[in-house]
């Protein structure tokens, strides 16, 4: 956001002379956001619902209607789905025994729970290279226009 660039630029010379260099074109500069978003508004709503939950908060939906700038209704129904849907919660809202073992793990919901069954199951090595590449964000993802390159680029890294 724009509110970080200036942040940035401020602690350039804040203890002595400095410089401070955006590496982003002034284009780019010019569509940022005046202010980044609230996380509560731009993250997965999943774990925080768990947490709810375990914290014995109360219900889900009013609790989160309280924050500054709540989430929208629809995010928040769709968390409560999946956590019902995996079997972390019941169908009124209470934590279920897998859902206190999930709300203990600092991962999304659904892998923790894969990571669970695998320990259950005595697969948990495979179970944690999968968790692994699912909790990372896939690195050849590049805009359509450079498809070939990073095909190009997938072929070189395979050998």
């Amino acid at each position: 956001s724009k509110a970080a660039a200036r942040q940035r630029r401020g602690r350039a010379g804040r203890v002595q002379a400095g410089v401070c260099f955006h590496l982003y074109p002034t284009t780019a500069h010019a569509q940022m956001n005046e202010y980044q978003l609230p996380e509560i508004l731009r993250t997965p709503l999943e774990e925080l619902c768990l947490q709810i939950k375990a914290l014995n908060l109360g219900k889900i939906r009013p609790f989160l209607q309280r924050a500054l700038e709540p989430p929208l209704e629809l995010s928040v129904d769709n968390a409560i789905s999946l956590l019902t849907s995996i079997g972390a919660l019941t169908s009124d809202e209470q934590l279920t025994a897998l859902g206190r073992h999930l709300a203990a793990l600092p991962v999304d919901p659904r892998v923790g729970k894969m990571l669970l069954l695998g320990a259950v199951m005595q697969c948990l090595p495979p179970v944690l290279t999968i968790a692994a590449g699912l909790a990372h964000r896939d690195p050849f993802v590049l805009p359509i226009d450079k498809k070939q390159a990073a095909d190009q680029a997938r072929r070189a890294l395979a050998g």
